[in-house]
Formats: structure tokens, sequence, C-alpha cells
């Protein structure tokens, strides 16, 4: 449901968010989560600031029963070096936040009041929340973008994805424990991780359509260009196209040099006829019978 324009910016709320709403008053803590949204608005408004710094549209920031998301009008991962900027900025504006809070009082002698204490505890608790290295929160991003400088945007995420199956697990864990122990209110942790889980798992999806679209461009980058940065792969002639898939980086044009046992090169085949044969035969062949089918 559209809500309101803040800088020229949709903001969208989801109908189930009303639960929330409805539950905080029966519990009595609308203040609290009053704040929470506040804080959690300005956390994602700091996202969509530093990416106008790279010309990135958005989309709009739509809040939801778990929290609230900047969605932007392209996929910041393709660039591990934009991913990490722009995702650190959320966290990054929660922890400056305190500190301003915290001087302001010390220097105009403020005593720490009910709000100001919520304030001060919803940035801390976004801030570190979101520091967690799980997809698709801002820690997983900075991650996979540190991790993408080494191994690829792709192979960074499969790594990411797998870390945040282990973390969530961990969370439903501590949760249903946690409601069972001291209060029912920690099941709370379980459905987030429950949430998380599952949108960590369509970041592994997700990237797998962007590395093809990228792959795709990258032909045309080569044809137009007439130049392009080169990956020298070589592997023996059993292995399937599929892990030769998997070594494509977004940034470089792949060259596949092909042995037999011996160590003899049988041939060599490009990117563009890898990707070709995935589409023509799936990826249940190996560089063998691709090459015996040329």
């Amino acid at each position: 449901m559209k809500l309101c324009k803040i800088f020229n910016i949709q903001i969208r709320v989801s109908y189930l968010f009303f639960i929330i709403l409805v539950f905080s008053m029966f519990f009595n803590c609308f203040d609290q989560l009053l704040i929470f949204i506040v804080v959690i608005l300005i956390h994602e408004l700091a996202h969509c600031y530093v990416s106008t710094y790279y010309d990135i549209g958005i989309s709009e920031i739509k809040f939801f029963i778990f929290g609230g998301v900047a969605r932007f009008q392209e996929h910041i991962e393709e660039n591990s070096k934009q991913e990490i900027i722009i995702a650190s900025a959320g966290p990054i504006t929660n922890f400056v936040l305190i500190f301003i809070t915290l001087l302001i009082m010390d220097k105009f002698h403020i005593e720490k009041g009910h709000m100001i204490q919520l304030f001060l505890t919803a940035n801390m608790v976004v801030g570190l929340f979101n520091l967690i290295p799980v997809l698709p929160l801002d820690g997983g991003r900075v991650a996979r973008g540190i991790l993408g400088n080494y191994l690829g945007i792709k192979r960074a995420t499969y790594m990411v994805v797998r870390l945040g199956y282990c973390i969530c697990i961990l969370l439903f864990v501590i949760g249903i424990y946690a409601s069972l122990v001291y209060n029912i209110e920690y099941i709370f942790i379980s459905f987030l991780s429950a949430y998380i889980f599952f949108s960590n798992k369509k970041e592994k999806e997700k990237i797998g359509l962007i590395s093809v679209k990228k792959i795709v461009l990258s032909k045309k980058t080569l044809f137009d260009e007439g130049i392009m940065d080169v990956k020298h792969i070589i592997a023996m002639e059993f292995v399937d196209i599929k892990n030769i898939f998997d070594e494509f980086t977004l940034e470089q044009y792949c060259i596949i040099t092909v042995t037999d046992a011996t160590g003899k090169v049988i041939g060599s085949l490009s990117e563009s006829e890898i990707i070709d044969a995935i589409i023509e035969y799936d990826d249940n062949i190996t560089l063998r019978e691709l090459i015996a089918g040329e």
C-alpha cells in the first residue's frame, strides 16, 4: 500500500505490517514500535542517499512485518565496491546517530529519558542486527562484496548463502529455547530467522540470473569494443560444463583449454560456446562430449 513520498522516494507499507501495529497497541509498546519505524526509515534513507552518488535509482522503501527494505532500480551486487559502500551506509548512520545523540546529551546536560533511551536502543539494535553476515542483510552484502573482489560475485554469494543458512538455523534454535525458558515474546526471533532463511535462499537464485545476464552482456561488450579482459581455465575432458559455468566471472571473458588424462590439449572452448551448449543440451554433458559434437 502506498503511504507517502519522502525526498521523492515512494514509501510503501505491507498490509501485514498493520498486524504489528495492532499487537503493539495491545501489548502497550506502540511508542517503541514508532521509534523503531523512524530509525529503520533513516537507515534505509541512508542507503538511498549513497546510492544516488552512483546514479542508482530507488524504486521504493517498503515496510513489512519484519522491518523495511530499500529497493533499487539496478542490481547493486554487480559492483562489489558499490555494494560494500551502499550496504555499509545504513549501519554506519545508526552508529553515528548514537554518537551524535550522546554528544548532544553531554553538551547540554540532557537526562536520558524514556524516549531517548528507546532511540539509542533502536539504533543499536538495527545497526548491529544488520551487520549479521546473512543475505539480504547489510552484513551479508558487505561480506559478499569483500569476497567478490577475490572470488567473483557468484562464488562469493554461494559462500555467504551457506554461512547464512547456518546462522539462521542457530538463531531459530535460540528463539525457540528463549521463548520456552524465558518469555514467549522471543519466538519472534525464530519467525524472523525463518523469514531471513528463505530470503537468503532467494539471493542464490537471484545471483544466478544476474550472472547469466552479465555473461551474455559481456559478449556484447566484446563485440562492441573489440577487447575485454580474459580468464583462462584449464580443465580435464570429463568435467561437466556446469562446473565450468560456475567458474565464469562477471568481469572477464573465459577461454577454456581442455586436456585429456595425460595432460595433452585436445581442444579449446569459449565462454559463448559453453553458454550455447547449456541452452541447447542443458548442463549434463562433459567437455569431451561437447568437443566431439562440434
